[in-house]
């Protein structure tokens, strides 16, 4: 019987021992992977960020400031000359990613005022967006914002019978984005006016019908830029732009007369929380109720 019992146990000392060096090796590889997982965690890089990442920049009048996921600023520049272009692209190229190794890196830039204006176009067979962009350039011009050769349109697409919400921006910052972005290796995919991302990021909670919708953009601790759109059913019939001192109510009756359009149903209101909390001081001040419904912007700008 021990003829054949020896055979056995060494086949079992033998599985045995393979198992014991298998497992060995594996612990050895978790360990190796747990280390440099902790390494990378402590020098703050890991593999993927060598050679994707994602950046976003807001730049209006005042200010520059990169915008971290959540919207919220982390870090603003002030412009050395209010409103001004080679200002506005000093900042940004300050505040721009420059990475370190070439790769998948993408630079969205978010434009407030007074480097966008917006005006809405009434409906018309177009085939095509560049046929909506050259209509565009034709109304800029009529409607006496200046020559239309210094400016970059963009025309958002909509339904069929739809009218359209036109933008344009300085083609100076235009192309100093795209030349920088071009410099430093980065895409562009996007240089977004912000009224139209402000309205596409809250666009669930907004319903339509005989409605305005404002944009908020604070310049400093007591005043805004609002912009503000008019539409109903689902057409946009008005847009003006105006400064905002007090009650976001009073901006509004303005901006009722000078597009002479009737008292819309429901306002909404995007703006930040700072200028939400300056509008009901103003209200309570006069002893007024809300007369708008406040959606939070995505992004917050430190003034």
């Amino acid at each position: 019987m021990s003829q054949w019992l020896n055979p056995s146990r060494s086949l079992l000392d033998r599985a045995s021992s393979a198992g014991r060096q298998w497992r060995e090796r594996m612990a050895k590889s978790l360990w190796l992977k747990s280390f440099l997982s902790r390494a990378r965690a402590r020098s703050g890089m890991s593999t993927a960020s060598a050679w994707h990442s994602r950046a976003a920049l807001w730049i209006d009048g005042e200010r520059g400031c990169v915008l971290g996921v959540s919207g919220a600023g982390e870090r603003a520049l002030p412009l050395t000359s209010s409103g001004d272009v080679t200002a506005a692209m000093a900042v940004l190229e300050a505040l721009a990613p420059r990475p370190a190794k070439p790769g998948l890196h993408t630079l969205r830039v978010i434009v407030g005022a007074p480097f966008v204006c917006y005006f809405s176009l009434p409906w018309r067979p177009l085939p095509t967006p560049t046929d909506w962009v050259a209509q565009a350039r034709v109304h800029f011009a009529r409607s006496g914002f200046g020559n239309p050769a210094g400016w970059r349109f963009i025309v958002p697409d909509a339904a069929w019978g739809k009218s359209r919400l036109a933008a344009a921006m300085p083609e100076a910052l235009c192309a100093g984005i795209e030349r920088m972005c071009g410099a430093r290796k980065l895409r562009a995919p996007s240089i977004e006016p912000g009224y139209v991302r402000a309205c596409t990021d809250c666009a669930a909670r907004i319903e339509d019908g005989r409605i305005a919708v404002v944009e908020l953009e604070d310049i400093d601790a007591d005043g805004a830029i609002a912009h503000c759109g008019f539409r109903e059913q689902g057409q946009w019939t008005a847009f003006v732009t105006l400064p905002v001192a007090g009650a976001i109510d009073e901006a509004m009756r303005d901006a009722m007369v000078l597009c002479a359009v009737p008292e819309p149903e429901r306002t909404y209101v995007i703006g930040s929380t700072r200028a939400e909390g300056r509008d009901r001081r103003d209200r309570a001040e006069a002893g007024r109720a809300p007369m708008a419904q406040w959606l939070r912007a995505p992004w917050d700008i430190p003034l």
